[in-house]
């Protein structure tokens, strides 16, 4: 399994492939949060986050809850609000060279989401299976 495609292979598997985005998700929320109180406690934005920033916080930390319960579209919703973030992120500060950090940085936290949309995916995939086994096992015996 690599760090950076989760190989899903059962219900479990596809739970783990989840857990990546979930504390991205965490991370994302806490970071944003605690700029979005700083600029408002200074009275002016910072790093280009303003007040603001504390319905982003607030829309991530329900994302990353709701991955980690396994919600389908929370996981849409996720890698969608990220990837719309992403994509503001550099219309407004343009891709230099000297953004590749956080360039690189933006790319695995995207990994992660698609990662949590296919383990949840897979997670209700396998639970219907494994429900239909055991109803099929129960008519046979």
């Amino acid at each position: 399994m690599s760090w950076y495609w989760n190989e899903i292979g059962d219900k479990y598997s596809a739970k783990y492939a989840t857990t990546t985005a979930v504390w991205i998700s965490y991370l994302i929320a806490t970071v944003n949060g605690l700029i979005a109180v700083l600029s408002l406690a200074y009275h002016k934005p910072i790093i280009g986050l303003n007040g603001w920033a504390l319905l982003d916080a607030g829309l991530f930390a329900v994302v990353g809850w709701r991955i980690g319960r396994l919600s389908r579209a929370w996981a849409v919703v996720g890698l969608s609000l990220y990837l719309l973030e992403a994509l503001i992120s550099i219309g407004t500060r343009g891709f230099a060279v000297s953004g590749l950090g956080p360039g690189i940085l933006a790319i695995v936290f995207l990994i992660a989401y698609v990662n949590a949309l296919r383990g949840t995916f897979a997670y209700h995939k396998y639970v219907k299976l494994q429900a239909a086994q055991t109803t099929e096992s129960m008519q046979a015996g």
